[in-house]
């Protein structure tokens, strides 16, 4: 009878013992993920629809039941309008153990201010929209655009290769801190197309636009490509039209290819191209037709950025679920690290990040050109920059381009 007792007794400290293990673990299992994210939200150059869309999509995967049973708490900060504000909105998600991971951001200042910071703390950002140069040599922050730079080599290539002219123009919008980037890859670029390269210009945003393209016709270069981001775009294309656009193939990056661009050109023989660095969205695909749905959901416009937002909380949500044990900043940085060369819907390569010390796992564009108010699928392929340079050499760069 006593060893009948202690026997029950055991097995009673066992349940209890093993009940109250998985109590624990559901309630951890229940807390939220937390992911965090550093945009320029607002001010005239703000790229708000790229955290913005990543939100929705995490909206999405909470409504489907979250992250195997957890779902994710984002938690999105400005970065202000000078470097001070973009290093503290870093430092309080940084301070914050329970953020795993950052997603979705996009703006001018994060990458330059704040990379060196992220990598010390092992807190990989994959990023929407990229735009400085150091986002695209730092060991912990993943582009999930072409970015500026390789948009603009795919759009000298496009030019001599698809439309096959011999001289092209560049105008480049002279953003802080961007023009090492801009160097970077016209340097880059093979001969035949630098043989092309008839003249580059640098832009100031608040220069006048009218001169600037009456310059630019007065060249007669057969294309002009341009890199500005949206407004600068539409102010760009209101002066070309009041000049009669002439006989010239108009370049622009991604951040052109929006509908409130196609809405502005009425010049029914415009010759407009843009370099879409994801799947056009006049696209069928049922990835496509989600990506719309929840936008339109969210209020958001059919842009780029937002496309970015979206395929980055994509890659963070694939990753996690991919994770055995607790989703912590090394566990996710080791499995994203890990991840083998993925299809991802919007890519037009695969996508993976592996043990580089920078990225740039998006390097594809497929150009779109306007038909009388719409963007058209102007090319049978993508458009493909050649890799980065290897980690040393990707290092130095960013040494130099602080």
């Amino acid at each position: 009878m006593r060893t009948t007792t202690r026997h029950w007794h055991a097995l009673a400290v066992a349940v209890w013992t093993t009940s109250s293990a998985l109590t624990a673990w559901a309630q951890g299992s229940e807390r939220p993920i937390r992911v965090g994210a550093v945009s320029a939200l607002a001010a005239q150059a703000g790229f708000p629809e790229s955290s913005r869309a990543a939100e929705r999509y995490f909206d999405a995967v909470n409504a489907a039941g979250g992250v195997n049973g957890r779902r994710i708490e984002y938690v999105s900060l400005d970065e202000g309008t000078a470097p001070p504000m973009a290093a503290s909105a870093a430092r309080k998600l940084v301070a914050d153990p329970e953020v795993v991971a950052l997603v979705g951001g996009s703006g001018l200042l994060d990458c330059s201010v704040n990379a060196a910071t992220y990598a010390e703390a092992g807190l990989v950002s994959l990023q929407g929209a990229s735009v400085a140069p150091e986002c695209f040599a730092s060991s912990h922050i993943v582009p999930m655009n072409n970015g500026p730079y390789l948009g603009l080599e795919n759009a000298m290539a496009f030019a001599v290769e698809n439309l096959k002219h011999q001289r092209v123009c560049v105008t480049i919008l002279d953003l802080p801190g961007m023009a090492t980037g801009y160097k970077r890859s016209l340097d880059r670029l093979k001969a035949s197309l630098k043989s092309a390269l008839d003249d580059v210009a640098y832009l100031q945003p608040e220069a006048n636009f009218a001169d600037a393209v009456r310059e630019r016709l007065a060249r007669g270069c057969g294309a002009v490509v341009f890199t500005g981001h949206e407004p600068t775009v539409l102010q760009w294309l209101d002066a070309a039209q009041k000049q009669g656009m002439g006989n010239v193939d108009w370049i622009f990056l991604t951040p052109a290819y929006t509908d409130r661009v196609a809405k502005a050109i009425h010049s029914p023989n415009a010759r407009v191209y843009a370099m879409a660095e994801f799947e056009p969205w006049q696209s069928a695909s049922l990835a496509m037709l989600d990506w719309k749905r929840v936008m339109r959901q969210g209020g958001l416009p059919l842009s780029a950025l937002a496309q970015g937002g979206y395929v980055s909380a994509q890659v963070f949500v694939r990753v996690a679920r991919r994770i055995q044990g607790p989703i912590t900043r090394a566990s996710f940085a080791q499995a994203l690290r890990d991840l083998p060369a993925t299809e991802l819907s919007f890519l037009g390569m695969p996508f993976q990040v592996g043990q580089a010390q920078a990225h740039a796992p998006n390097r594809a564009s497929l150009p779109v050109t306007w038909r009388n108010g719409h963007w058209k699928i102007a090319a049978s392929v993508w458009i493909q920059a050649p890799p980065l340079a290897t980690a040393a050499t990707a290092a130095t760069a960013a040494t130099g381009a602080r």
